[in-house]
């Protein structure tokens, strides 16, 4: 028997093997409409950008650095003639929109330019484009089924359920547009979904008529391709005429700490981002939407960020269902009245260890017992919960203070439960795995979030 050979392998080798284990594999996309895709921004003059298309281990498609990049570089140009804006669309089809009494917004006029262009397939100017887009959008909320849609957070579905309503209004209102150009189209909701809901950033000539035939599906899936960012050629103050798409942005992924500027720069006359952090080779190059959660990111765009430093959790429902003993309905709606009136009414959150002050307002003036704004003694009262706001006082006294940190609890418990019962629920669902697991990660990071607040609760009795 002869033992076997140590290694001679030391601790650099062990080290190297390890860095490479922990790298992430990126592959540079190669596929044929994807090289169509940057021919034609070459044959249409668009800047050269130090980026590429790659697919990123356990991220997904990102754009890549191809060379190291400075801190202070603008990684994308894109000219003027290149954005689709209200304005531009709106002198293209001057001579259509002048004879008809229905004024359509950025959003809907551009969701029309796009459908028009997706429906002439490559007989479009910007087919290289439109080719490139998602062919759906079922990481979005709006497009969840009944089950998964019906797991999500309260105050996630009635943001999705008002963005249902405005792609609804949307669609009737162009519809009754192109009756009134006695254009006979039929457009399909989930064709215009797709322009609504998609972010587009794009710029060609449309040509007329404005549709040859859609179908009201179309309408549906080519709405979503519209994505709202400013348009910062357009000196309108209504922003919601304010909206430009433009290739190539849309292929680069957010994050919350991508540290950029986005604005037209009117020496160049283009819309430059500018990065201020820097990029080594092979880097994915980040951009970033702002300052947002990941129900605001999910609902918008389709997509969370772990660990996303402006998550909360939302107890305006758990607020409204407290439960107060001998609490007369009269009483209820005086105190809801009171928060409307001085602006504290709804918008009550928890972020990781820490409580707003608008909650903690909100169930100070919600726990006075015997409320009656006919008597002195709730006028008293009232008075000081007012002092609470403007700082005068920090509560209205200290047994009120007692009862309003155990209804705090309570309502956290309240919402506790209900995220382990909705991760209970998805763990039997049938739901799409990807946006399961979007959702999953709302309900685990508001798990996260109620346990420090509810431990603070309990380290301060």
């Amino acid at each position: 028997m002869f033992s076997k050979r140590k290694s001679r392998l030391g601790r650099t080798f062990r080290l190297r093997q390890l860095k490479h284990k922990q790298q992430k594999t990126v592959t540079i996309i190669k596929e044929d409409k994807w090289t169509n895709f940057r021919e034609w921004l070459k044959r249409e003059g668009f800047p050269k950008t130090s980026l590429t298309l790659a697919e990123f281990q356990d991220i997904g498609r990102g754009m890549m650095a191809t060379r190291d990049i400075k801190a202070g570089e603008v990684i994308i140009s894109v000219p003027k003639k290149f954005l689709i804006t209200h304005i531009s669309l709106t002198n293209l089809l001057r001579g259509q929109l002048s004879r008809c009494p229905i004024k359509l917004s950025a959003h809907q006029l551009i969701a029309l330019y796009l459908i028009s262009e997706y429906k002439k397939g490559i007989q479009s100017s910007i087919y290289p484009y439109i080719n490139m887009l998602p062919k759906d959008f079922d990481n979005l909320p709006l497009n969840y089924n009944k089950e998964l849609f019906n797991l999500l957070p309260h105050n996630v579905k009635v943001d999705v359920e008002s963005q249902r309503a405005k792609f609804e209004h949307d669609f009737a209102t162009i519809n009754n547009f192109l009756k009134s150009q006695d254009i006979q189209s039929k457009i399909t909701r989930k064709d215009y979904l797709w322009g609504w809901l998609c972010d587009i950033k794009e710029h060609k000539v449309i040509e007329n008529p404005i549709l040859r035939k859609v179908e009201f599906s179309n309408y549906l899936l080519l709405s979503s391709l519209v994505f709202s960012k400013f348009d910062k050629t357009n000196n309108s103050d209504d922003v919601k005429d304010r909206i430009a798409i433009a290739p190539l942005l849309d292929f680069l992924n957010h994050t919350y700490d991508a540290k950029i500027k986005g604005e037209f720069n009117n020496m160049t006359q283009c819309y430059e981002i500018t990065t201020f952090i820097p990029y080594k080779r092979g880097d994915q190059v980040f951009i970033n939407y702002g300052p947002h959660d990941n129900f605001f990111i999910l609902v918008e765009y389709g997509f969370v960020i772990p660990n996303n430093p402006y998550n909360y959790v939302s107890l305006d429902k758990e607020y409204l269902e407290i439960f107060l003993p001998g609490e007369t309905e009269l009483a209820r709606q005086e105190k809801l009245d009171l928060l409307l009136h001085h602006g504290f009414y709804g918008d009550y959150s928890l972020r990781i260890s820490e409580i707003s002050f608008r909650l903690l307002t909100a169930l100070r003036l919600r726990v006075v017992q015997q409320f009656d704004v006919l008597t002195t003694e709730t006028q008293g009262i009232i008075l000081k919960w007012k002092n609470t706001i403007t700082g005068l006082t920090e509560i209205i006294n200290s047994q009120n203070e007692k009862l309003m940190y155990f209804y705090l609890q309570s309502i956290c418990e309240s919402a506790l439960l209900k995220a382990e019962q909705a991760l209970g629920a998805l763990k039997v669902s049938k739901a799409t795995h990807l946006p399961s697991s979007h959702v999953k990660l709302l309900w685990l990071e508001s798990i996260v979030i109620l346990h420090s607040v509810i431990k603070i609760i309990r380290d301060s009795q």
